[in-house]
């Protein structure tokens, strides 16, 4: 995994024969997740979503961290 992710915790549970769920869980909450049947872009995909999401998180806690300071 990315060292972007290295606060993620990463879950794979096969739902049904050959339907995959993909989970990335961040330590403070926020998840993506995605279904089907293709194993590896599934991973992929979660993992994109993560790092998008990651920036997110990083921006609000500047934010709610600069607004503590002032």
């Amino acid at each position: 995994m990315k060292s972007e992710l290295e606060k993620w915790k990463m879950e794979i549970v096969e739902r049904s024969n050959g339907v995959w769920k993909v989970s990335l869980i961040h330590e403070l909450g926020p998840s993506v997740e995605k279904i089907g049947s293709n194993l590896e872009q599934l991973e992929k995909e979660v993992e994109l979503s993560a790092i998008e999401m990651n920036k997110q998180i990083i921006e609000k806690i500047k934010t709610i961290y600069k607004k503590d300071l002032c």
